[in-house]
């Protein structure tokens, strides 16, 4: 009897202290940590064909802008990562409009270039631009990497 109250205490032991001391962890086998970047995101009215802005960098732009950039560098990605511009109404006089997607662009990255430049373009809504502030995020895989503010006037 003393024998298997030993061997119960022993199995009790070893079931309660696995999870403290890692026995109960699963093999690692996620991808390497992202190491993905966006920088220098800038506002233009256009881009070469490197997608470096081309005209002034602005922050903001009349309502009669026939179409609006958003230039970055990308650096970082892998060539199975995801790219997106998610363009904003923030606020201003259309008020019914507030935080409002207005687009969404994707692109997947390119495969044997270390850091390079992208831009998406919004053009003008058949109704014209509203007057007020918006933003371009940036992301990679959905993490938000920058967020680009521009205003109309």
């Amino acid at each position: 009897m003393k024998f298997k109250t030993v061997l119960l205490s022993l199995i009790l032991i070893t079931v309660l202290l696995s999870p403290a001391c890692g026995g109960n962890k699963l093999p690692q086998t996620g991808s390497a940590p992202d190491k993905s970047t966006i920088t220098e995101g800038v506002m233009t009215t256009s881009v070469d064909n490197d997608s470096k802005p081309t005209s002034p960098v602005k922050t903001s732009f009349a309502v009669d802008t026939p179409a609006i950039y958003c230039s970055f560098k990308v650096a970082d990605v892998l060539p199975e990562d995801m790219i997106k511009a998610s363009w904003y109404y923030v606020k201003g006089e259309a008020v019914d409009k507030e935080n409002e997607l207005l687009n969404e662009t994707f692109t997947i990255a390119a495969s044997d270039v270390s850091s390079y430049y992208l831009a998406f373009y919004l053009d003008k809504p058949a109704a014209g631009w509203d007057k007020g502030s918006y933003k371009v995020a940036l992301s990679v895989n959905g993490v938000e990497k920058l967020s680009v503010p521009f205003n109309i006037e």
